[in-house]
């Protein structure tokens, strides 16, 4: 993959990072679920992000799969574990 893909892959792994800490050290333990945001032609690149399951949908974004990331998963395992599913997503710019 480009390193544009492996970018916008980094970026939603340190998002999910902090948003995992956010809800360990408030006692929220539930799964995050990923979602993107799709480039846009003169915009530039689209987006991913994790969301927590009790969290509304991100205003114009589609869910990648419904396979949620547990709590108890290591963050050295969110990189591959977000880099295979967003793989077909139209998030690279054109």
């Amino acid at each position: 993959m480009t390193d544009e893909y492996k970018q916008i892959v980094s970026e939603c792994v340190e998002q999910g990072k902090a948003l995992s800490r956010y809800m360990a050290n408030n006692g929220i333990f539930e799964p995050m679920y990923l979602y993107f945001r799709r480039s846009q032609e003169g915009k530039g690149s689209g987006k991913l992000f994790l969301v927590r399951d009790s969290a509304p949908n991100p205003f114009g974004c589609e869910l990648v799969t419904g396979e949620g990331l547990r709590a108890n998963v290591p963050f050295e395992n969110y990189y591959t574990w977000i880099y295979e599913r967003a793989r077909r997503c139209p998030i690279l710019s054109f």
